[in-house]
């Protein structure tokens, strides 16, 4: 199988690393094309110009700046928006657990959460699921309200705020997701009485 990734990311690197040690020390491999290095956050990433001088420099043992570092494959940037759906009108009482428990019947999941009150810690009535595949968000997304733990819940897509065109009313409330470092926004207002 052809290696078509040209993106490295490299753990652990020293505070002293910057772009040209990075750039000197892997186009030995091949040329570099891209380096973004946060050494305060001991990682970097190197893209090739060519993916198989990528293959070629994962088979090798890198020390950089007298220190031994993990470089592996970075993960490409994949449509989130396309596999996270939106769940609102949550019963309060509901469980991270059973949240999950009812949404990974439809597909394998990545990440499930119940959005709580930071203070209060109780849930806000609303959470999100990510799945592995489009095929099993689509799957859930079939009908608009599912009953969990005798609840009516509805579930929406969730949409990307780079997708987004004003509509001249202003945006709908959106959701900043942590993990993917992206806002998403959401077509869902709670109803006074309706859930």
């Amino acid at each position: 199988m052809e290696f078509t990734n040209p993106k490295l990311v490299i753990n652990g690197i020293s505070t002293e690393m910057n772009e040209m040690i990075l750039r000197r020390h892997f186009s030995a491999y091949g040329e570099v094309k891209h380096v973004v290095v946060y050494a305060k956050k001991s990682i970097a990433f190197v893209t090739f110009v060519d993916p198989s001088k990528a293959q070629i420099s994962l088979q090798q043992q890198h020390i950089i700046l007298g220190r031994k570092v993990e470089v592996r494959p970075a993960k490409p940037k994949v449509e989130i928006g396309k596999r996270k759906i939106f769940v609102g009108g949550l019963p309060r009482s509901i469980t991270d657990e059973e949240f999950k428990g009812y949404f990974e019947k439809f597909g394998s999941i990545v990440d499930a959460v119940v959005i709580h009150d930071k203070e209060t810690k109780r849930s806000r009535g609303f959470g999100f699921v990510t799945y592995e595949a489009e095929e099993s968000a689509n799957l859930v997304l079939r009908t608009n309200f599912h009953l969990l733990n005798n609840k009516r819940v509805e579930v929406k897509k969730v949409t990307p705020r780079k997708e987004m065109v004003p509509t001249g009313f202003g945006f709908p409330p959106y959701y900043y997701d942590p993990y993917y470092q992206t806002y998403f926004y959401v077509f869902w207002v709670p109803i006074p009485g309706f859930y």
